[in-house]
């Protein structure tokens, strides 16, 4: 092991032990953030239970955080797979096989992951059939809520391809089917100058106002990126049925390229005058991050070069990761060190695309911005993000280096970080 995976190890093993009791975790955060995945902890939980092969008791501590999560749920509302209980789902279902291997006859913690993707698939069912405006000037096709990766289709639609895949076809088929038609109707649909994930001036996602006329968003969290990458998985790991969902995929993928040709993956307007973009209008757009910038959508070109059969679109994402990693990374307009906005969400899209390079300067950068000491009644490093959670928080900050330095298991039914459609 080099020093930098050296390094990454202890980092993530310090950032655990911080985290080790809910109590204290769930005492830094206001009541209705304590149990969700997004920033509470059904996030401390799935980073305990990812451990356990690795830090002895960290499955006892797994348990002891899902425990406390779910009574800390309360009448909280369905609100994808980061908040309320579709995050505790998540969270069941990417690390229960680590704590008790699920599927045993009479193991609870399989029961409780085979209760969640129940819920979660009537969830999403729920989500799909909802309608929403037709392409019109000035109206959204498709609300980016309802197909996004934080809240919407997107998120819902990757646990469930997640738990098809594990095991669980025939809890998840239901919400998934909904899901993929719901997403390439989306995809397939709009205008020839506005596309079905279209959003208007004053509803754009972001963290600065978009363009005026409004823009069609291109980003993982929020954007086409999310939807390309789920319906690029489920091209690989489902039968087609129609070939639409392939169509939308092609579609898709042919739209980010067009984009990046034109105007790159930036937000500003495109040739013809039509906005394109993150929606996050200037100054600080976390245009290098996994939630609105070239990682994530790298990482949903690769997919589809997969899905498709095509090379091309993985040559393009390799060449976006190069000529990011040919930058200083104190450069990169990411936040922090965290998974969302930061340079740990940097690391995870580095490691599935095999980039080396860009893997090093994004672990050595998290690295730096995690140094911290652990303080505050939650434990967290200050650097780390705010808070304990996964999204933006310390427990994902962990998770990242510890894939980095390699210790996390090789092979798993469900990968942790298929909760960011990395995989």
């Amino acid at each position: 092991m080099n020093a930098c995976r050296e390094a990454a190890a202890t980092a993530a093993l310090r950032i655990a032990d911080a985290l080790a009791d809910p109590v204290e975790v769930a005492r830094g955060l206001p009541a209705d953030r304590r149990h969700t995945l997004c920033d509470g902890l059904a996030g401390t939980a799935l980073l305990h239970a990812l451990l356990a092969g690795a830090v002895p008791g960290s499955a006892a501590r797994a348990r002891a955080h899902w425990r406390l999560a779910a009574e800390s749920l309360g009448g909280a509302r369905p609100d994808g797979v980061y908040r309320g209980p579709g995050g505790l789902a998540a969270s069941l279902l990417a690390g229960a096989d680590r704590v008790s291997p699920a599927g045993r006859p009479g193991d609870a913690a399989g029961a409780a992951v085979r209760d969640a993707v129940r819920w979660l698939s009537a969830r999403t069912e729920v989500i799909a059939g909802r309608p929403w405006p037709g392409p019109a000037p000035g109206s959204a096709t498709c609300p980016w809520p309802v197909y996004d990766v934080m809240t919407g289709l997107s998120g819902t639609g990757r646990v469930l391809l997640a738990a098809y895949a594990a095991g669980s076809a025939a809890e998840a088929a239901p919400g998934l089917m909904a899901a993929d038609s719901a997403l390439t109707g989306m995809v397939l649909g709009g205008t020839p100058d506005r596309p079905g994930w279209w959003q208007p001036a004053g509803h754009l996602p972001g963290p600065a106002p978009g363009h005026p006329e409004g823009a069609a968003v291109t980003g993982t969290a929020h954007g086409i990126a999310g939807p390309l990458a789920l319906l690029a998985l489920g091209e690989t790991t489902r039968p087609p049925v129609d070939g639409r969902r392939k169509a939308a995929v092609r579609a898709a993928a042919d739209w980010l390229v067009t984009v990046q040709e034109n105007v790159s993956w930036q937000p500003r307007a495109g040739a013809a005058g039509a906005p394109v973009g993150s929606g996050a209008g200037g100054g600080s757009g976390r245009r290098d991050a996994w939630c609105y910038g070239t990682p994530g959508i790298a990482r949903a070109l690769a997919l589809a070069s997969t899905a498709l059969g095509d090379p091309a679109y993985a040559r393009l994402a390799d060449l976006a990761l190069t000529a990011l990693a040919e930058r200083p990374a104190t450069t990169w307009d990411t936040e922090g060190a965290g998974l969302c906005h930061g340079s740990a969400g940097v690391l995870v899209c580095a490691l599935r695309a095999g980039h080396r390079s860009l893997a090093e300067s994004a672990a050595r950068l998290t690295l730096r911005l995690a140094s911290g000491p652990p303080s505050g009644p939650s434990g967290s490093p200050d650097a780390a993000g705010p808070g304990p959670g996964f999204l933006g928080g310390a427990a994902g900050t962990a998770l990242a280096l510890a894939q980095y330095a390699g210790l996390l298991p090789r092979s798993s039914p469900v990968p942790w970080d298929c909760l960011l459609l990395t995989v």
